[in-house]
């Protein structure tokens, strides 16, 4: 599910919880991804690449696509304290 925020400028979030969030991000970013595991099997982080970008979430985190185009990753602070949520929407394929 992807989060919609607003100030002056727009932000689409999504958050990286498990498996079923992944796909949307994916679709967000337009950026391939790794998926790494801890030694006990458990997801453990997922590493958004584009080129020799790359960027690293964790569980809990939200990846989010600024009006700009930029990718980044936070947590739900950041953007709660810079943006009034406005909606949440599906992601069209």
């Amino acid at each position: 599910m992807i989060r919609v925020f607003k100030s002056k400028d727009h932000v689409e979030a999504v958050e990286f919880k498990d498996f079923s969030s992944i796909h949307t991000i994916i679709l967000l970013t337009g950026m391939g991804v790794s998926v790494n595991f801890s030694p006990k099997g458990a997801l453990s982080s997922l590493t958004l690449i584009k080129g020799a970008h790359e960027l690293v979430a964790i569980p809990g985190q939200f990846v989010y696509k600024n009006d700009t185009g930029t990718v980044g990753i936070c947590n739900y602070e950041y953007l709660a304290e810079r943006y009034e949520e406005v909606t949440e929407t599906e992601i069209v394929e």
